[in-house]
Parts: C-alpha cells; sequence; structure tokens
C-alpha cells in the first residue's frame, strides 16, 4: 500500500514513521523548505536554544518520553509570576488556582454552550474584575484566544484535562532533538521539501495529490493529510467533504507573534522583586508576556497572543522591536533607550503571516467541542487527518496533541489494511 502524508509537521513525521515501520510505502510532501512545521528551531545563542515555535510541554506524555530517550535534557521551569500594572508588582503565582475558581463555576451553567465572554457576564458578575481580567488575560495569552469567541465549555474541559501549569517543562536542548528523532533516514528519503499540496481529488481506494510543483500529482492508495486548520479549510478536495468542512468551520486558529530577544545581561533581576523571575505580564502592552530562559541566560521571550497578535499583523521587524522594547521598558518601569542598548541580537515570527499554517494553533469555538471526533475519523478508509486540531483530551494546539494525532492515523489505515478492509 502506498500512502502520501501531506505536511512533515509532527503529525506527519509521526504518522510517517508509523506507517513505514507497519510496511506501507510512503510519500510524505512538505510546502516548506524543512521539517517541522509549526516547531521551529532556529539554533542557539548564549547556550540557549531559541524556538519561534513551541516549546513547553508536560511530564506526562510521548512527546516527554521521546526527548528523553534521545537525551534531551528536559527540565522543569522555576521562578516567579510577576504582573506589572499601574507601576506596581502583583505576584502572579496563584493564578492558576484564583483562575480554577471561575472556570468551575463556568462549568456549571447549565443549557448550551456559550462564549466566555458570555459565561463570564452570566455566571460571574459578582467576581472581581481582577479576577475577571486574570482569567481573560490568561485565555488570551495562552490559548492564543478571543474570549468572545473561545467555547466556555471547551475551556472548563481543557482546564480541567490539561491545564496550563502542566506543561511547565523544556528541553534545554530545544525541539531539534525532537525533529532529529521523528525524521529518520526512511521517513527523510520518503520527504519532498518545497512542495506544495494544492488540491486532492479521490475515490475509495485511490487518491491524486495535486501539487504546486509544475502541477504534477501523486498518486497513492490512501492519505494522512496534517495540515494546520486554516489550510484544512481551503484544500481544494473533490468529492467534497462536508462533515470535515463543517467540523473544522467550528474550530478557529489562535494567532501568535513570538520575539526571542538576547541582551548583554540579565538586568532585569536587578528590577524586578527578590528571586528569580519566570513569566512577566504587562498588560495593554503590545507584547504583554515575557518569560525568561532556563539557567539564568540573558534571553527573554516576547509574545503576543490572541487579539494582542492580530494588532501587530503586518508589523515590520524594526517596528516590532521597537513595540518589544516599549513593552518590556513598561514592564520594568525603566526608560526604552535603557533597554534598547542592551539588545544583542533577536529573532522573531508572525504565525498569522505565514503562509502555510495561517496561524499558530488551534482553540474551540463555540459549540466545537465534538469537532475533533469528525475529524479523527477515516473517510472510505482512505482519507484520514491528523494534527493538533484533531486531536481531543485536551491536547489540541500542542505538540503532545500533534505527535499522538498522527500516530492515531497511522494506527487507524495499518488497522483497517491488516483487517483487509481496505478497498482494492
Amino acid at each position: 500500500m502506498h500512502v502520501i502524508v501531506v505536511g512533515a509537521g509532527l503529525a506527519g513525521l509521526s504518522a510517517a514513521g508509523a506507517l513505514l515501520d507497519g510496511g506501507c510505502a510512503v510519500t510524505v510532501l512538505e510546502a516548506r523548505d524543512r521539517v517541522g512545521g509549526r516547531v521551529c528551531p532556529v539554533g542557539t545563542t548564549a547556550e540557549v536554544p531559541i524556538e519561534l515555535g513551541p516549546e513547553w510541554l508536560s511530564a506526562d506524555g510521548e512527546l516527554h518520553d521521546v526527548l528523553v530517550r534521545v537525551g534531551a535534557r528536559v527540565s522543569p521551569s522555576e521562578g516567579r509570576r510577576w504582573r506589572r500594572r499601574a507601576g506596581r508588582w502583583e505576584n502572579q503565582d496563584d493564578l492558576a488556582e484564583r483562575n480554577a475558581k471561575l472556570v468551575e463555576r463556568i462549568r456549571r451553567l447549565p443549557g448550551p454552550d456559550r462564549s466566555l465572554t458570555d459565561a463570564l457576564a452570566e455566571c460571574c458578575a459578582d467576581a472581581s474584575d481582577d479576577d475577571r481580567s486574570r482569567l481573560l488575560g490568561y485565555v488570551r495569552g495562552f490559548h492564543a484566544a478571543d474570549p468572545g469567541t473561545l467555547s466556555a465549555r471547551w475551556l472548563a474541559e481543557v482546564e480541567a484535562e490539561q491545564p496550563a501549569d502542566d506543561a511547565d517543562l523544556r528541553s534545554l536542548d530545544g525541539t531539534a532533538p525532537l525533529l532529529s528523532a521523528l525524521n529518520t533516514a526512511p521517513v527523510d528519503e520518503a520527504t519532498r521539501l518545497d512542495t506544495e499540496v494544492v488540491g486532492l481529488d479521490w475515490r475509495p481506494g485511490r487518491v491524486d495529490v495535486h501539487t504546486g510543483a509544475g502541477g504534477d500529482s501523486v498518486t497513492g492508495d490512501a492519505a494522512v493529510v496534517t495540515v494546520p486548520l486554516p489550510i484544512l479549510r481551503q484544500l481544494p478536495v473533490t468529492p467534497e467533504l462536508p462533515e470535515i468542512r463543517q467540523a473544522a468551520a467550528l474550530l478557529r486558529m489562535g494567532q501568535v507573534v513570538k520575539l526571542v530577544v538576547r541582551f548583554d545581561e540579565p538586568f532585569w533581576t536587578d528590577v524586578v522583586p527578590p528571586g528569580p523571575m519566570l513569566f512577566l505580564q504587562i498588560p495593554d502592552q503590545p507584547l504583554p508576556v515575557w518569560w525568561t530562559a532556563p539557567g539564568g541566560a540573558p534571553v527573554l521571550t516576547g509574545w503576543a497572543g490572541g487579539p494582542a497578535a492580530q494588532r501587530l499583523a503586518g508589523t515590520s521587524d524594526r517596528e516590532l522591536l521597537h513595540l518589544a522594547i516599549e513593552s518590556f521598558a513598561a514592564g520594568l518601569g525603566l526608560g526604552d533607550e535603557e533597554v534598547r542598548r542592551r539588545i544583542r541580537e533577536h529573532w522573531w515570527h508572525d504565525w498569522s503571516a505565514d503562509r502555510f499554517s495561517r496561524g499558530a494553533y488551534s482553540y474551540v469555538g463555540v459549540g466545537g467541542t465534538r469537532a475533533h471526533e469528525v475529524l479523527s475519523r477515516p473517510v472510505e478508509r482512505t482519507l484520514f487527518f491528523a494534527g493538533e486540531a484533531t486531536c481531543g483530551e485536551g491536547l489540541n494546539a500542542t505538540m503532545e496533541g500533534a505527535l499522538r494525532s498522527g500516530r492515531r492515523a497511522a494506527a487507524q489505515l495499518l488497522a483497517n489494511r491488516a483487517s483487509g478492509a481496505a478497498p482494492a
């Protein structure tokens, strides 16, 4: 059996490896000039990995196991969480606990699903403005979501199953060892880079995948489609797949701008309250979230998620760096020039402007809590779908979810082949 895997992110690489191990012939088609998709390591600085995509993981799961197996140094994060507002330092170490109380009230709301904004108005009008603003800020940042479209029911589910505090580990070697582990020699040999898929024709037992590379097509017996949600929505498929389209329409794509900055030294340690800092939140700034690198390195990551990222759309490198300086300086209560003169290097990526992803990761819109079940269901034992948006159990939007979804799709395909169910 010849299987075409569309996309060489974590889902595509994990699916391809499992299918090759299962005895299938595999062709992987990847639009970028590299593997990894939204996992995007770009080297190191000050002995710290530069990650323009995801970097956080939990202690449980296949992702953690792969990193440990290949010898990556996985370490828990340490430090205090601070918010700087109106010139005051506010400790945020109890953020998860305070959010959980509101989310539990949301979970108990009767009736149909509604947006987080509407749910807060219904159940939590008596909560303090500060508690509501903390939860909204968390959702915009961590989930890269718009509270006006995010499903309140899904938020309650995901916070029960995979709260943010569970993903508190980082690989001191970055995500490069993960990609090396998944992109084995057989997978690498099966992969065609710079090959954008522009359409797909299918019937039971046959798939013709059309590429933008000179109008060429690749034909297989089945396909595993692992593209990001916005690409899936717009991918021409003949015959159409109305159930897949409807399910995908219930999900949303979170937007993120991520910036990594190396300074001459970690000068902020002399400004913030005593003790190591992990996170700094600066509400109402263009880049409202910052976090430190392991080991006290002079490296910071700036983050704008959800509506904040949308407001940065189209920003140039020079403009973004200026806004970053303005944001961090405001957070420390320093002048812009004091921050600017200490910068040595910077790297950034606007995921909404990335034509091969058009966003960072998915979240669930109102009424979409079961959409992943439809997206993870094979079509006529010929088309299979993977990617973080197809994963449930609170694992969408995570590297773990992407990895598991690729292996799930491969297992579905191999089970069909073993049972003799695949069409001739």
